[in-house]
């Protein structure tokens, strides 16, 4: 939101001042493609990043490969990864994974098997609702979509066509420090939405917009081992899951709680919550199989290292991708999102083209609104399990 204008993107800027569109609250994830095609929360379709294995005292107990330097047993997982495509949070040590559930659906794997988006968990998504023989899904990351996509778009015998558009996202998490490429990088996707439209209009179809959060420029990196190293404690007494932004905790023990509790206190910007409290943040979880305490870093701040960085990966990603060409003199993100939803870096907003569109309401929407929302400018019909209501209609 905050980068749209006239004249970085010209196109988008305009659009705003001719066709219906909404702001919605996002949920405080990285991962919010499930939630806005199945239209129902992480705690029903299921996938929220890892939880807690129920059997924590066999993970618990140590292996030969625990002996393995972490740097080794990591690589060998990325390596795995490479080759199969199927190993996920490879950079976190073997004796760490034994005690997670992975409940992830890494953009690869999408890419890949498109199939797999059709049901989520036991949840069908909007994909699957229409069907797979009008239904079409596609993922693209590259710096100018034109190039690359535009010609496998408006397919006639599809119905609903997703396009999950990286460009943006993966470009500035490594370049956001260098403003005027990032500008250029904004100006290419405005110019392929642009012709995108034409070509939309071209063959009878109706274009959405959707952006599900920001960016915001990271100015400090927070090293979670200056804080628990003088505490004391082993790996036997808490489990942890450092994302970028965001880190959640599991407590073996009272002493634990109380030390990593009050250690985190101390982190400049830092929100602490609860696991029965984010259901004030849209995600109602029951229990603390996702994890008993969540951590929050304010806008600009990220965790490093964290459980996806890996020197030897990370190495690989500098050289065979231009984007991420940062990484070899520095591997922090240089932007990044996944906080708390009311900061301004996760503003998300949902833009109908059209004249023959209009919005129901001025009020602001939520992320559970988007696949209803999908459903209705399509003419289908809206599942009782979706909780969310459409934000437009047709004139």
């Amino acid at each position: 939101m905050r980068r749209i204008n006239p004249t970085t993107t010209k196109f988008l800027a305009e659009q705003f001042d001719q066709s219906p569109w909404r702001r919605y609250v996002n949920l405080p994830s990285n991962e919010l493609f499930p939630t806005l095609i199945t239209g129902v929360d992480p705690t029903v379709h299921g996938v929220w990043g890892v939880q807690i294995t129920e059997d924590l005292p066999k993970a618990l107990t140590p292996r030969l490969s625990d002996r393995v330097p972490d740097s080794l047993t990591t690589t060998i997982q990325c390596a795995l990864h490479f080759i199969t495509g199927n190993y996920d949070l490879a950079a976190i040590p073997p004796r760490r994974r034994r005690r997670f559930k992975i409940t992830r659906t890494k953009y690869k794997r999408r890419n890949k098997r498109a199939e797999a988006l059709y049901r989520i968990g036991s949840i069908p998504t909007v994909l699957g609702i229409v069907g797979s023989d009008r239904a079409h899904y596609l993922f693209n990351s590259d710096k100018d979509p034109t190039k690359s996509v535009m010609k496998s778009l408006c397919r006639e015998d599809k119905l609903l066509e997703i396009l999950e558009l990286y460009s943006l996202d993966r470009y500035q998490q490594w370049n956001l420090h260098d403003e005027h490429r990032v500008g250029q990088a904004y100006e290419k996707v405005d110019r392929f939405l642009e012709l995108l439209l034409t070509k939309c209009e071209r063959f009878g179809k109706a274009l959405m917009i959707l952006s599900d959060h920001g960016h915001q420029r990271i100015s400090r990196s927070c090293d979670l081992r200056d804080y628990f190293g003088p505490l004391n404690l082993s790996e036997n007494d808490f489990t942890q899951f450092v994302e970028v932004s965001s880190a959640r905790f599991w407590f073996h023990s009272d002493r634990a709680r109380e030390k990593i509790y009050t250690a985190l206190q101390e982190i400049q910007g830092v929100e602490l919550v609860h696991f029965e409290q984010m259901s004030q943040y849209g995600i109602p979880l029951k229990d603390s199989a996702y994890g008993e305490l969540f951590c929050f870093l304010p806008p600009g701040s990220i965790f490093f290292p964290h459980d996806f960085y890996q020197p030897l990966a990370n190495l690989y990603f500098a050289l065979t991708d231009q984007t991420q060409r940062s990484r070899l003199t520095n591997p922090r993100h240089q932007g990044n999102h996944g906080h708390l939803p009311h900061h301004d870096a996760e503003d998300s907003f949902v833009l109908v083209l059209g004249s023959e569109f209009r919005s129901c309401n001025d009020d602001r929407g939520s992320i559970l609104d988007i696949a209803p929302s999908i459903l209705s400018l399509i003419n289908q019909p809206i599942p009782e399990f979706m909780p969310g209501r459409p934000l437009f209609e047709r004139v």
